[in-house]
């Protein structure tokens, strides 16, 4: 008859400098290193300074609440602690943290996070939903200030080459008045649009081919203007679909900030909507 067995003697782990390991994780043998998800009080979290993104749109936002009250939140916020048992600093998911305001939720699940925060932030930005041109290389820009980064950390942290981030970075060179139009709105044109304008020194240069990407120049366009070239645009008369999408959008983008905003307007400013609103009717034939 074979020999029987013998159990192991088990062997204590060596001790070490960790701290211990919470009961939790001793009763279902974890090791200590996860994330810790908590349930926290949206009141008492803080905005994190630097966020990367600086725009938030109504509308946008509504539509993630609507979501969430719908399918409930896919994606706990990160935050990080401050010190005070319960309060916690936003370091990314500001958007997910916004629409629980909206729907008046008084808590939000979290992951309790480590790094720094503005790094997380950016990241975490940049991999979920795109930043606008400006926001982007603003908080690029920022971290290589604060920390002596160079491009090509920068570039390893956000997965691309160093040249894209020097492109990235270009677009802060232009003047400050084609910046703020773009901010305003930044779907009106694409990121490369700005990235070609940037090449160019001559700022009048630059307002004047921006206004025509406004009134819909393509990138390959803008291009061969920029070289001397001759392009073959439609007369204003003759607006392209794709222009007449953008100046609508613009147009009720900003009467819906004036309808929000709700401002004491001077008898002038009631005069010009008063036009408008009959330009409007004429253009629908009403």
């Amino acid at each position: 008859m074979p020999p029987k067995f013998q159990r192991a003697a088990r062997t204590p782990a060596p001790a070490t400098a960790r701290e211990e390991t919470p009961e939790t994780n001793k009763l279902f043998g974890l090791s200590g290193t996860l994330p810790r998800l908590v349930e926290a009080d949206v009141a008492r979290i803080t905005p994190n300074p630097d966020q990367p993104r600086t725009t938030f749109g109504e509308a946008a936002l509504r539509s993630l609440a609507d979501s969430i009250a719908k399918h409930g939140l896919q994606q706990p916020i990160l935050v990080k602690t401050t010190g005070t048992a319960g309060a916690y600093q936003l370091v990314a998911g500001e958007r997910r943290w916004r629409a629980h305001h909206l729907l008046g939720r008084a808590t939000i699940p979290a992951i309790i996070t480590e790094g720094r925060a503005e790094e997380i932030a950016l990241i975490e930005n940049v991999q979920r939903v795109d930043l606008d041109a400006v926001d982007l290389a603003r908080s690029v820009q920022s971290l290589m200030d604060a920390h002596g980064y160079r491009m090509v950390d920068v570039g390893a942290m956000l997965g691309c080459a160093e040249a894209e981030v020097s492109r990235r970075l270009s677009v802060l060179r232009l003047p400050a008045d084609v910046l703020d139009e773009y901010r305003r709105d930044p779907d009106q044109v694409s990121r490369s649009v700005l990235v070609e304008l940037a090449t160019l020194d001559d700022p009048d240069r630059i307002r004047a081919l921006w206004r025509q990407a406004l009134a819909g120049m393509t990138v390959r366009e803008l291009r061969t203007a920029k070289r001397g070239g001759e392009v073959d645009r439609p007369q204003s008369d003759t607006l392209t679909p794709r222009a007449i999408d953008k100046s609508l959008t613009r147009a009720v983008g900003d009467l819906t900030r004036l309808h929000d905003a709700r401002p004491a307007l001077s008898d002038a400013q009631r005069a010009n909507l008063r036009t408008l609103r009959d330009r409007i009717d004429a253009l629908l034939g009403e």
